[in-house]
């Protein structure tokens, strides 16, 4: 299997799972012009897909993508501290949710799950002293909403909702779901 994911959470968590994989990132601008969110990081999360597929079509591939969003705001990877300072003091006291969307193919046999999955999360009160330590710990800077359930990010954290590998990075319960559906069963997923 080929996973289209740089993220080191994604890759942990399928290790985890028992999958064996490579790693091929694509080199595409992480943007879409669909205005509705879901539909908006499963179009991202499927050009990444696509670039690898097209040279790779005899090969299962995995792709994804995750963010983080209230009120309609979306939040990705913070661009600078100041960024994520921001974000941060946003997300404080509140509920948002988080956004994963996956798709897996291998173009020869014709499989295609396109899946997004949905939490929320809420965030403690943050003061700006919480904040600055987390930003100190480095954490949050290459994460979706500028933390990371599994770091030093928890403690921000004072409830959640829904599949925690998703908030992590990928819903790896939801994945071998599909999995099944498509015929495979776990014990086959080395072998994929």
């Amino acid at each position: 299997m080929i996973l289209a994911s740089n993220s080191q959470r994604r890759q942990e968590i399928l290790k985890d799972a028992g999958f064996n994989f490579r790693v091929i990132t694509s080199n595409i601008e992480e943007i879409s012009d669909k205005e509705n969110v879901i539909e908006r990081i499963l179009d991202i999360a499927e050009k990444k897909l696509e670039q690898i597929a097209k040279n790779n079509v005899n090969e299962f591939i995995l792709a994804a993508d995750t963010v983080v969003e209230l009120n309609k705001n979306i939040f990705g990877k913070p661009k600078d501290r100041k960024e994520a300072f921001k974000f941060l003091k946003f997300l404080s006291g509140k509920i948002h949710k988080v956004i994963t969307a996956y798709v897996f193919k291998n173009i020869s046999k014709n499989i295609l799950i396109r899946e997004v999955v949905i939490s929320e999360v809420k965030f403690f009160d943050l003061d700006d002293e919480t904040i600055n330590w987390y930003l100190d710990t480095g954490e949050p800077f290459d994460k979706a909403g500028a933390y990371g359930i599994q770091g030093y990010g928890r403690v921000l954290v004072e409830k959640i909702d829904g599949d925690y590998y998703s908030i992590m990075g990928f819903p790896i319960s939801n994945f071998l779901k599909n999995l099944r559906k498509i015929g495979y069963k776990i014990s086959q997923i080395d072998k994929i």
